[in-house]
């Protein structure tokens, strides 16, 4: 907390910025920097920001008194600090970049404002994070830290598989893998001893259930939870990459508990700012994924849609001031009368080579908003918005992994019942004719060179892919060219059962793009 002699002796303030854009790191971490320095200097300091994106709103020659255009090194942030003298520094709205040279400067004596650099890495370290939870009574799931391959078998098969398996201090879930046996183990440690990381590498017991995602304004004292989200796709997939729903639909026990861990990690981690928390369910109870104590890629959508200025908010609780003095309460603000969708944007035409199918990693390069009175309506827009062509008509061809199967039948049959044409590989092919409903088998690369799964998408009788796979780390597997191919022709290719029932959804809802509402969300009651 600054002093009021530190308020008015020194009025100067550096925020840190996001560096280049790239997929997982993009404009909303740009977003939370620019609203910081407006939050700073409507308080009256004075603002340098140190930012390298020629393309993001923090570098306009307008946004904060100086900017310094060099990169988010070490030395190079630590010469303009040496320039700027500056009372303290804010690296919670800079994203993974920003938030990796808290520990840095700190070690080198330059303030941190807001949630300090031992918190940060609590939150990071795997065995004080697990302490933590254990003391508050927060389950998660089971993990190991392992250094090497052998360290790294071993643990998988100690927690059992599927196993997730991620390096410390992730960024946008880069180098993240579901590994379901030892020789995606094997692959995956050979990647990343390879790249020389020298962090810890994180093996969890992989849980396949409801994703959920809350961020948290605290001071310290007290915490506000703008809004909780419940992703459409289960976990196995990043949370860049999902549908996402405010607010999401949860029992009032569960939703209870969900606030309450919020509040006691918020507080223990001694936050001052901004902390993202993700969730799962999973057997009917809670569990905890990770905490990132700094602004997350929810924070724009969450603002806008929920009413709270919460890097405003933020700014003014890293500074000392406290929640309940700022107008909008402690605790669960709030739900509105209607609800938002973020679906997520892809430009794999624009990435050759990429797999397009979705998992831990980040892959989608933007985001759209679908707003409505209703949840279905909502996710109509969303998905519209989004790019997906909404086909009444035509075929659809399925290909789902081994343990995807007991589900394929009742998805299936919501495309059977608007009156698509079903085509499966063969295994796919015979789950659908066990429920009764006709399909045409198509072979294989492998099983026919003329007559197959590639010819099908070439011929136009296809309108949507269901590309499931269990590996999508090899270029060269056939479900990977599948889905590139069917980027090529143009086809929608959905990559997990979840997204698929949502469009199956969206497809037999009455809603056309003539007959959806307008909502007012600046006059909601």
């Amino acid at each position: 907390m600054l002093t009021d002699e530190e308020k008015t002796s020194n009025k100067k303030i550096v925020v840190l910025g996001s560096g280049p854009i790239r997929i997982g790191q993009g404009i909303e971490f740009d977003y939370a920097s620019v609203q910081c320095v407006r939050a700073l200097k409507k308080l009256g300091y004075e603002v340098a920001i140190i930012n390298n994106n020629p393309e993001t709103v923090s570098t306009d020659f307008d946004t904060a008194d100086r900017l310094y255009f060099e990169p988010l090194t070490p030395q190079d942030v630590l010469n303009v600090l040496k320039v700027e003298k500056p009372l303290g520094v804010v690296v919670a709205f800079g994203g993974g970049t920003a938030i990796k040279l808290a520990k840095y400067l700190d070690s080198q004596g330059i303030r941190i404002l807001g949630t300090s650099a031992d918190a940060i890495d609590l939150a990071e370290d795997r065995e004080r994070f697990e302490e933590l939870c254990e003391k508050l009574g927060i389950k998660r799931p089971r993990g190991l830290t392992v250094f090497t391959e052998v360290e790294a078998l071993e643990a998988a098969e100690k927690i059992t598989y599927p196993v997730l398996m991620r390096p410390s201090y992730v960024l946008g879930g880069q180098n993240m893998i579901i590994a379901r046996n030892s020789a995606d183990v094997k692959e995956y440690m050979k990647i990343i001893l390879g790249a020389g990381i020298e962090n810890p590498v994180l093996i969890d017991k992989y849980m396949e259930g409801t994703e959920l995602e809350v961020d948290c304004i605290c001071d310290g004292k007290n915490v506000l939870i703008p809004g909780i989200m419940e992703h459409i796709e289960r976990t196995g997939i990043h949370s860049g990459d999902s549908i996402a729903v405010y607010p999401g639909n949860f029992n009032k026990e569960l939703e209870e508990k969900i606030v309450n861990q919020s509040t006691d990690l918020a507080l223990a981690l001694g936050t001052k700012g901004l902390v993202n928390i993700q969730y799962l369910i999973w057997q009917n109870d809670l569990y905890i994924i990770e905490a990132n104590p700094r602004s997350s890629r929810t924070v724009p959508y969450l603002s806008k849609v929920s009413k709270v200025p919460m890097i405003e908010l933020a700014t003014r609780a890293m500074l000392g001031e406290q929640i309940s003095d700022m107008g909008f309460g402690t605790g669960l603000f709030r739900k509105p009368s209607y609800y938002a969708v973020k679906v997520p944007v892809f430009s794999f035409e624009k990435l050759m080579d990429v797999d397009t199918h979705l998992g831990p990693e980040m892959k989608s390069t933007g985001e759209v908003l679908g707003i409505a009175t209703t949840r279905e309506e909502a996710l109509y827009k969303g998905m519209c918005a989004a790019g997906w062509r909404m086909y009444k008509e035509g075929g659809i061809l399925f290909s789902v992994r081994q343990s995807d199967l007991p589900e394929l039948p009742a998805l299936a049959k919501k495309f059977y019942d608007l009156g698509f044409t079903l085509y499966a590989t063969t295994g796919n092919a015979a789950t659908i004719e066990r429920s009764g409903m006709p399909v045409t088998h198509v072979a294989k690369v492998h099983e026919n060179y003329n007559d197959n799964v590639m010819t099908l998408l070439e011929s136009g009788k296809v309108v949507y892919v269901v590309s499931t796979s269990a590996k999508g780390r090899d270029p060269v597997a056939e479900s990977v060219k599948l889905r590139r191919l069917a980027v090529e022709r143009d086809i929608d290719c959905l990559t997990a059962l979840d997204t698929a029932n949502a469009l199956a959804d969206c497809l037999a809802s009455p809603f056309t793009l003539e007959n959806t509402s307008v909502v007012d969300i600046n006059h909601d009651l």
